[in-house]
């Protein structure tokens, strides 16, 4: 093997292994940049399977964490994420078909998160920072806490009475954030998933601070979430399409195959200016909203499909026909879906002008000529104009409508916002804040109860 030989397979093989390291370290999230504040922590908890990414590979950083989400997320953190559930939870709003029984019973079989005076668990009520301090405290170890460490943020005054040993001692153990200003701690803010992150990267590389009782000897693996179904709504954009069902779980939306849907062209369209493989782009106008009031897809919604094939106006008035490939669907905030589908305005799914269309302008065109060019003329021969035009119209119609049918049909134009009937040929799935909308029903937001950790 000579030097060049030598040389090309030593650059092979570390190109192959810059490559595959390169697709091993891959984030399993597009929205959270290398130099966000919480990307290391985000990146902890994404690759340890502690917090789940949504269904279109985003983390959404800033969205708010329900009470929950929390319970399972702390769960897997300190490795009790199966462990045999052995009593029921008692609480009035929790039964084995709500979201997340199974960690709700976990954490209430293991002490760690306390539900509220009034008996109920609140599991879809967004949890608050001072919240989590509360929990933080009371799974650590105890320790002597000077609560004069709170002195040092201008908003300790915030803090609940019920809060202020807690805040102190998770401060105190490094159990807490306080971004992006080191001087105020908001306490009664909803957490977001960002700070979710940190407070559980923190809390899993400290573990010996955690109480026995309240962690697991060796973490076992996370358990997948299982997915459920919540309700069976239904769509009235298309009275009569062949399918109208939308099913909500509890993990993602899910719009049925054959479902019909109006969309409008972005920009204007004309078959002559454009080729096979372009992309078009429609939206919708308004919002898809079920008939039960829950929102599938907001106003102004991207679509985007391809033409797959153009086929040329012939004679004998054939018409151009365009087919488009629907692939993809955007939503205002970015979020992107297979959307895959193919236009309903007549059964052979292709974008024509009516087969009439040319026949009729033909027909009108050719009873204008025919009246000028042969019933006038008859009419001041014989004196009986009359006569002339009830020949020269019916004749030149006649003309014209066989004209239309024997001449090359026309092309296919469309105007900016006008509007046409596509089908979906296939289920698409929505893994996205619109579900959450569907199960979350509470809004309290601020904590009134020592019993609340």
């Amino acid at each position: 093997m000579n030097i060049k030989t030598k040389l090309a397979t030593v650059f092979l093989s570390v190109t192959l292994l810059l490559g595959g390291i390169s697709s091993a370290f891959a984030k399993d999230y597009t929205d959270v940049p290398d130099d966000y504040w919480a990307a290391e922590e985000i990146e902890d908890v994404v690759t340890k399977k502690i917090v789940p990414v949504y269904g279109d590979k985003t983390y959404r950083p800033l969205d708010t964490v329900t009470r929950v989400d929390w319970t399972e997320w702390l769960l897997r953190a300190l490795g009790l994420s199966q462990a045999p559930i052995t009593s029921e939870p008692n609480y009035s709003d929790v039964t084995q078909q709500t979201f997340g029984y199974p960690s709700i019973a976990r954490s209430d079989q293991f002490g760690l998160i306390y539900g509220y005076t009034d008996g109920e668990f609140k599991p879809q009520r967004f949890i608050t920072k001072v919240e989590t301090a509360s929990i933080m405290s009371h799974i650590t170890k105890d320790s002597e806490v000077n609560t004069g460490v709170l002195n040092q943020f201008a908003d300790s005054n915030e803090i609940p009475a019920w809060g202020v040993f807690p805040f102190s001692k998770a401060i105190k153990y490094g159990l807490y954030v306080n971004y992006p200003l080191e001087t105020e701690l908001n306490p009664n803010r909803e957490l977001n998933r960002a700070e979710a992150a940190v407070l559980l990267a923190r809390l899993m590389k400290a573990l010996n601070l955690v109480e026995d009782d309240y962690k697991a000897e060796e973490p076992a693996p996370p358990e997948e979430p299982k997915e459920y179904m919540l309700s069976v709504e239904h769509l009235n954009e298309y009275d009569k399409a062949v399918v109208d069902r939308v099913n909500i779980t509890n993990l993602r939306m899910i719009i049925l195959a054959k479902n019909v849907f109006k969309v409008s062209f972005v920009e204007s369209f004309n078959s002559t200016k454009h080729n096979i493989g372009d992309v078009i782009t429609f939206y919708f106008k308004k919002d898809v909203v079920t008939k039960e009031g829950t929102l599938v897809i907001p106003a102004n919604t991207k679509l985007y499909a391809t033409i797959e094939e153009l086929r040329d106006k012939k004679w004998l008035n054939k018409n151009t026909e365009v087919y488009l490939h629907f692939t993809k669907m955007v939503f205002p905030n970015g979020h992107e879906y297979d959307f895959i589908a193919r236009v309903l305005n007549n059964d052979e799914g292709v974008l024509t002008e009516n087969k009439w269309l040319k026949p009729l302008e033909y027909t009108v065109a050719g009873a204008a000529i025919g009246g000028a060019a042969i019933g006038l003329p008859v009419g001041a021969a014989n004196d009986r104009s009359g006569d002339g035009m009830a020949i020269g119209f019916p004749t030149g119609a006649g003309v014209g409508l066989v004209a239309g049918f024997l001449t090359p049909g026309v092309n296919y134009k469309a105007r900016a916002n006008e509007d046409i009937l596509i089908e979906l040929k296939v289920d698409c799935s929505l893994y996205n804040d619109y579900v959450q909308q569907v199960t979350t029903k509470t809004t309290t937001t601020t904590t009134t109860t020592k019993s609340s950790k």
